[in-house]
């Protein structure tokens, strides 16, 4: 009857990790699918399109025509590029994270898993270079590098709309972007370290109240 219940107890155990990494991937998909990407996604209205906006703003005030068909194409290949970095982003955090479960050992029954802010800096730090990186290249690549097909008369002299909307993309765009992406993640760590301290509360009561599991303190 010892034997058995050991071997409960070391399943139960074996069973609150697993339920540790569900929370670690479902806490992921929505921070990736749902909060990363409503910040890169096409906005609802037109007037939340900060780049479209920007583009429309300089042209109005230096009295320039662009092509909107093209504008708007060039916004759907940035967001593209950009979107299709999130598979790695959401592959970086989920490995390094299960990994800590993972390496977790059973030696005293009653310890628990634990997470604390530190044990995210090192995926944080490598997600946000991701991000940035991949956010600057499609900038240059799909937006900087073809702002010549935008004007519909190839006369007028554009140099002073380039340099305008490339300080703005380089500059207060791209710090505003990433500094909201930040703040989606902090939200989220701070949710999955407060799940698992949840989850090791249930796994300690049910630790110290299921018959099955104390049997052995009994006889």
């Amino acid at each position: 009857m010892e034997m058995e219940v050991k071997q409960f107890k070391k399943q139960h155990f074996e069973n609150y990790k697993n339920a540790i990494i569900e929370n670690i991937k479902k806490n992921t998909n929505t921070l990736v699918d749902e909060d990363i990407m409503s910040l890169l996604k096409k906005p609802p209205l037109e007037a939340m399109d900060l780049i479209k906006s920007k583009f429309l703003d300089i042209a109005k005030k230096e009295k320039i025509v662009l092509n909107i068909e093209i504008l708007d194409k060039m916004m759907e290949d940035y967001r593209n590029v950009v979107v299709k970095c999130l598979s790695e982003v959401k592959d970086n955090r989920e490995k390094i994270l299960i990994k800590k479960v993972e390496d977790f050992k059973y030696e005293k029954e009653t310890n628990v898993f634990k997470l604390s802010k530190k044990d995210f800096n090192d995926v944080n730090k490598l997600n946000k270079t991701v991000i940035k990186n991949t956010v600057k290249k499609a900038i240059n690549s799909e937006i900087v590098g073809k702002i010549d097909e935008l004007f519909l008369d190839k006369e007028v002299n554009t140099q002073k709309i380039k340099e305008e909307i490339t300080k703005y993309l380089s500059g207060s765009y791209q710090r505003q972007l990433i500094e909201n992406i930040e703040f989606k993640i902090i939200v989220k760590d701070t949710t999955l370290i407060n799940g698992i301290k949840e989850q090791a509360d249930r796994y300690l009561f049910t630790l110290s109240n299921s018959r099955l599991l104390k049997e052995d303190l009994e006889n």
